[in-house]
């Protein structure tokens, strides 16, 4: 009795001293999915700004700024919804929603930047140009928002 009274002793110490596991790859492939939903539906809105905007002032890189920032309006709103949910809450919300802002920021130098290339540079057709950088943009503020500002609590 008191061997099994060690080994269960050796057991919860060894599970108090495990860090905490990671979310499983279902949970991890579930969240990007809901990633992408939240930014298809952001996405849908700065092309309808987009769009009509650059045919109206023919202006496409600062149509794709005006247009990208009434889409991370939404995204930020919709990403604490539907997807890391209670994920950084632990930050308090102004600095939860100015992490959010500032790797905004950086999507906004990529996706002009990208835009403006493919525009001026590659000779595109600005929406194609556009489609380029919105695809950049989701790789790199996916894997900057999960891993820096949507962070739980360790």
């Amino acid at each position: 009795m008191d061997t099994l009274n060690r080994t269960a002793d050796v057991t919860e110490a060894a599970a108090l001293s495990e860090p905490p596991s990671k979310p499983d790859r279902s949970a991890r492939l579930r969240r990007l999915l809901r990633y992408t939903g939240v930014n298809l539906t952001s996405l849908t809105l700065d092309y309808a700004i987009f769009l009509p905007l650059t045919h109206a002032t023919d202006l496409p890189v600062l149509s794709s700024i005006v247009a990208y920032i009434a889409a991370l309006a939404l995204n930020y709103r919709l990403s604490r919804l539907y997807v890391f949910g209670d994920d950084g809450g632990h930050k308090g919300e102004k600095r939860l929603f100015a992490q959010f802002m500032a790797t905004g920021l950086l999507g906004l130098v990529l996706t002009a930047a990208v835009t403006g290339l493919g525009i001026y540079w590659l000779a595109l057709k600005p929406a194609i140009a556009k489609t380029i950088a919105v695809l950049i943009c989701f790789v790199v503020l996916y894997i900057v928002r999960s891993r820096l500002v949507f962070t739980p609590v360790d």
